[in-house]
């Protein structure tokens, strides 16, 4: 029953382990910076949306490192302790990118609902008409 369990634990961290290669690997080939972590959670994400994976090869793997993930940022968490004093020089900098960056997503966001709000209600009325019309 254990080697059984060690086992499905294994094939789900390949499989998971697999993914980060590959973005690794994407990342590697691409000609700007970009996470291969990131690429790696994609390529998962796209394997498991395609059924090309199957959610049971990774789901114990998974539950496994996220009822640890608190454990697994201490060391990220340690190494911005390091960090502190450049961050704490550059805090208006930072909290201002954060508020533009804020600024811009609710604009944008917020334009783009507006255009398709009216395109839906384009849609409608084109349709009421037709109806009206018949």
């Amino acid at each position: 029953m254990l080697a059984q369990r060690a086992l499905i634990y294994f094939r789900d961290f390949m499989v998971i382990i697999a993914c980060l290669l590959i973005g690794k690997a994407l990342a590697a080939m691409l000609p700007f910076a970009f996470p291969g972590s990131i690429l790696g959670l994609l390529t998962l994400f796209v394997l498991l949306s395609l059924q090309i994976v199957k959610l049971g090869w990774v789901e114990q793997g998974a539950g496994l490192l996220l009822r640890h993930m608190g454990v697994l940022f201490v060391p990220v968490a340690v190494g911005l302790v390091a960090w502190l004093e450049p961050l704490s020089q550059s805090i208006e900098l930072i909290l201002l990118c954060v508020v533009v960056g804020i600024v811009l997503i609710l604009a944008v966001v917020g334009r783009l609902y507006q255009r398709m709000n009216q395109q839906m209600n384009q849609q409608m009325n084109q349709k009421i008409n037709q109806r009206v019309d018949s």
